[in-house]
């Protein structure tokens, strides 16, 4: 790519997918680069000292290197000794020199392996450095001096600012203000390094520090870059975000394997420390496994799509790697393409039956959950068939299948037995054409298959076909189901021939017969995060981290407390200090209702008693009740930097909401206090959401109001109360704020969760 100089440049990480693969100065510019690669090649051995740009594309065939995170335009956290580390060859010094005045040396070990630090002023720049060993230099320039924060987490943390490109195709606008706050993205001062969601570790090799642009904020965390443009106006120096997260992963995952070992005895499985050797072992014990599960149950075993792919300049300027991704969904077989034909005998399938009453208030979804009544993840997710039979009047006209609010995560819709539709993502409107050849006097056949890797997947909204002319509802009604496949980790699944009955009724004896493997070549087993997204970025320093994560770990949110607490210990002691960490509870959604997501609230809400230099940015209010991802992210990162303003940078604020401190009982009644009043506690709107409990510890909706900046509760239907709650449920909207506009948590007084 030629920047705005002309001058040879990395390939920007952060273009969308189709930007510049095809403009001839690109082309041009490949081959340019090719050719000086082989000039440089042959008159190196002509000079004493090779230098090399560090904003050149080129391949480096030199021994001193520095990690990718290590690039021009990067910023370094000001007033400190900040760390370089790379290879050179053994037993060589190796000297790193900032221009402000400051300079390091240090000696190689054996392995070529070096590590120094180097004292950084206070804020301020452009700054160059040179790291030079007697034979190579390296040069970096337009370095920035300030502050260094670290983005982490899951799909929340993850989730772009634009979101047409985060595989969202309906949601231009997604995010409030969205397109404004991209158009409006111009701060040399405010630099994103993004760790794209690479096992390989391929793609991290070509990363770079961007600035914001228009352009490049379209691909910046939307959480973290709020985070940064509210520590910029406040602070007015600049500011660096570092973004490491991946969807659907759970804390587990992002723990070393030698600290997860230390915090439960489940969790001893060493599935980290990578090599050859343990995934070779990993891979035979699964083949293994695949066979028992086969001759045991008549379980068959397939490995899903991978996740990633290898990055390399081939597939980069050639190929959209998100399509690649999706045509092997698309192609996969799991002995069940059958199923999408015209003539498949489906007679022994399952037809969908709801009560009267739901079908006078018309079905609006289709969730697994719900159709298998379980209480397991393992029968809410999965592979699950879905075919419909219907008429089609005038047959003369295209049409387009929608599915408004989408389908979790992934389906293959096949019309009349010709695939229409194939999507891989998680809220993303679906929209099929139907060409009229396609179309059939009579009978037509819809046949979805719905891949829902965790959760409560399915059919988010009604199936609709339509043209400017005609309608057609396809309601749930009309379909059969199959569920034909579990998910058994994140990289495989198993086959299995149970009907409807057997699923719902035995279930707890099938879950038995499964034998699970490893998660393979996928983020979400144990400790893969901590070392494929983590340990890249190790241990460049920073003044802080900000996360935000905790969906993925509703279902064992009686752990999370400790495995939270434990990872934050974790990665102060893989940095080597106690940095500041902050990190969002997890909003109000309408999870399964076997999921307690309160609890996972609350353990996060607890966390901050048992860890120092910590603080929760509470979202009660701005949750949305089927969107697990909030469209607004600019008050999440806003108040993840009072967070910071308030505790790091010494700004006189209140950076909490009301947060439960203890209460009193009196004879019917009982007061609660909080901390982080501020100005006073408020209510927006009537206080809801507050339930009391006597000693049987069966609650009942309380009434609440606002005595002496407490919150006082009772009801007439607990004499004597114990024990209260707020906001104790998966899905609610915040009521209680102080007076800055700051929601209080939701918690619930009793310790014995």
């Amino acid at each position: 790519m030629l920047d705005m100089d002309g001058q040879i440049g990395l390939l920007e990480p952060y273009l969308t997918k189709k930007d510049y693969r095809h403009l001839p100065l690109v082309q041009i510019n490949i081959r340019i680069m090719k050719s000086l690669s082989l000039m440089l090649f042959k008159i190196k051995y002509i000079f004493v000292f090779v230098f090399i740009s560090c904003n050149s594309n080129l391949e480096n065939k030199t021994r001193l290197s520095l990690p990718a995170v290590f690039s021009d335009q990067m910023v370094l956290q000001q007033n400190t000794n900040v760390t370089f580390w790379g290879k050179s060859k053994p037993k060589e010094n190796v000297q790193v020199i900032g221009n402000w005045g400051a300079s390091s040396n240090v000696i190689s070990d054996k392995n070529g392996n070096w590590e120094m630090k180097i004292s950084t002023p206070k804020a301020g720049g452009p700054f160059m450095i040179e790291v030079k060993t007697q034979t190579e230099k390296l040069f970096y320039n337009d370095v920035l001096i300030g502050e260094v924060w670290l983005a982490s987490g899951q799909s929340n943390m993850g989730m772009i600012m634009d979101t047409d490109g985060w595989g969202i195709d309906s949601c231009d606008g997604c995010l409030e203000n969205q397109i404004e706050a991209i158009q409006n993205a111009n701060n040399n001062e405010i630099r994103v390094f993004g760790v794209l969601e690479d096992l390989t570790g391929e793609s991290f090799k070509k990363q770079k520090w961007v600035k914001t642009t228009p352009e490049n904020t379209k691909r910046f965390s939307a959480v973290a870059y709020y985070f940064a443009k509210k520590l910029y106006d406040e602070l007015d120096i600049p500011v660096g975000i570092i973004t490491t997260s991946w969807g659907g992963t759970k804390v587990e995952s992002w723990i070393s394997n030698k600290k997860l070992k230390t915090l439960s005895p489940k969790n001893e499985v060493p599935l980290a420390e990578s090599s050859p050797e343990l995934e070779k072992e990993r891979l035979e014990y699964n083949d293994s496994i695949a066979k028992i599960n086969k001759s045991k149950n008549g379980y068959l075993t397939f490995d899903l799509p991978k996740p990633y792919f290898l990055w390399n300049e081939e597939i980069v300027w050639n190929v959209d790697i998100w399509d690649i991704y999706q045509d092997e969904w698309a192609k996969l077989d799991l002995n069940d393409l059958d199923f999408k034909n015209v003539n498949f005998d489906d007679s022994h399938w399952e037809k969908l039956l709801f009560s009267k009453q739901k079908r006078d208030n018309e079905i609006k979804t289709l969730k697994f959950n719900s159709i298998f009544n379980s209480n397991t993840n393992n029968l809410s997710s999965g592979v699950v068939w879905l075919r419909a039979n219907f008429k089609v009047d005038d047959i003369t006209q295209d049409y387009n299948l929608l599915v408004d609010k989408g389908i979790d995560h992934i389906d293959q819709t096949f019309f009349n037995g010709t695939m229409i539709g194939n999507t891989f993502s998680i809220d993303g409107k679906r929209n099929y054409k139907i060409p009229k050849s396609l179309l059939k006097n009579g009978d037509n056949i819809l046949a979805v298959r719905v891949t829902n890797l965790g959760g409560d997947g399915g059919i988010m909204s009604p199936v609709i076909l339509q043209n400017p002319l005609v309608t057609i509802k396809i309601p749930f009604t009309k379909f059969k189901i199959k569920h034909h496949a579990f998910i058994t980790n994140g990289s495989s699944v198993l086959t299995h021939n149970f009907t409807f009955k057997e699923l719902v009724q035995d279930y707890n004896e099938i879950e038995k017969s499964i034998i699970r493997g490893y998660d393979i070549n996928t983020p979400y087993g144990n400790s893969i995060s901590y070392e494929k997204m983590l340990k890249p970025v190790l241990p460049y320093s920073i003044k802080g981290a900000i996360w935000y994560q905790g969906e993925s770990n509703v279902d064992n949110s009686f752990e999370y407390q400790e495995l939270f607490t434990g990872m934050i210990e974790d990665w102060r002691e893989s940095w080597g200090y106690d940095f500041s960490f902050y990190y969002v509870q997890i909003a109000p959604f309408e999870y399964a209702p076997y999921q307690e997501s309160h609890k996972l609230r609350d353990a996060q809400r607890k966390t901050l008693k048992t860890t120092s230099k910590t603080g929760m940015a509470v979202i009660m209010d701005i949750g949305e009740e089927k969107d697990i991802h909030p469209h607004n992210k600019q008050d999440v990162g806003k108040r993840l930097a009072l967070l910071a303003l308030d505790k790091d940078y010494e700004f006189d604020i209140i950076s909490s909401g009301p947060l439960y401190k203890s209460h009193k009982t009196f004879s019917n009644y009982i007061d609660i206090d909080f901390e982080n009043k501020g100005s006073g506690l408020m209510s927006k709107g009537a206080l809801k959401d507050f339930e009391v409990a006597g000693d049987n510890m069966i609650y009942k909706t309380a009434k609440a109001k606002i005595i002496d900046n407490k919150i006082r509760v009772s009801s007439n239907k607990v004499n004597n109360p114990k024990h209260v709650r707020y906001g104790w449920t998966n899905w609610t909207v915040g009521t209680l704020f102080n007076k800055e506009g700051l929601p209080a948590s939701s918690f619930s007084s009793n310790q014995k969760l």
